[in-house]
């Protein structure tokens, strides 16, 4: 289960893929913390927390 995941949008294009046998819970959620962390350098961490509420708001709040 260590295959690559791909993920297109209309925007962007993302692939995800393993260095070793993590599987593919670790991979996204080592993504998302990834991408997080570079939004937080570009726009800082209020624009941060807003984005993060948005997203909280489209797929709801766990």
């Amino acid at each position: 289960m260590n295959n690559p995941i791909y993920i297109d949008t209309d925007f962007a294009r993302i692939t995800v893929a393993p260095k070793g046998t993590q599987d593919h819970e670790f991979l996204l959620e080592h993504a998302l913390h990834q991408l997080m962390a570079a939004y937080r350098e570009i726009y800082g961490y209020e624009a941060t927390v807003a984005v993060l509420d948005k997203l909280y708001g489209y797929h709801g709040r766990a």
